[in-house]
């Protein structure tokens, strides 16, 4: 399958977003355990709770390997050729717009913007992607907000 490489980039880039999410989740909840509303509560020994702390420093280990592995791929995308592959990265990686990217590789926009529909319209993958930045953008916003107040207080509730 031509393009492959984006597909498999955009699966690796969700699943690093779903553990950030589950990472801050999990933070959130073990706050509770130790400040908020749960630490009177007495906990079993083989409750999932007893293991939160446990459990974030294997979330952050999986964080880290998939990142190295996310950078040994983007090094590997950039040394593709070829302008429909520049046009693929640009637009589905690092996220520029057509006419952003009609300046960079030095044609016009109008050129830029056939090659990329011809390209869609060899991709059915595509469609789905733009949802699934929608759902990521979506776990981002929640992950920032909860962190963004996690400070104040030292206690969050999820609900």
């Amino acid at each position: 399958m031509r393009f492959q490489w984006l597909k498999d980039y955009q699966d690796l880039d969700n699943q690093i977003v779903y553990l950030k999410w589950n990472l801050n989740k999990s933070k959130l909840e073990l706050n509770r355990w130790i400040y908020g509303d749960l630490s009177g509560v007495r906990l079993e020994k083989n409750s999932r709770a007893s293991s939160l702390e446990e459990n974030i420093v294997k979330i952050e280990q999986e964080i880290e390997l998939m990142q190295e592995q996310q950078t040994e791929m983007l090094a590997i995308i950039e040394s593709f050729k070829g302008i429909e592959n520049d046009i693929v990265r640009m637009k589905y990686i690092e996220g520029l717009k057509l006419e952003e990217i009609a300046e960079e590789i030095g044609y016009s926009a109008s050129y830029t913007r056939k090659k990329h529909a011809e390209i869609r319209s060899k991709l059915d993958f595509l469609d789905d992607y733009e949802a699934k930045t929608i759902e990521k953008q979506s776990k981002l916003n929640e992950i920032d907000y909860y962190n963004r107040d996690r400070d104040k207080d030292k206690q969050i509730s999820l609900f």
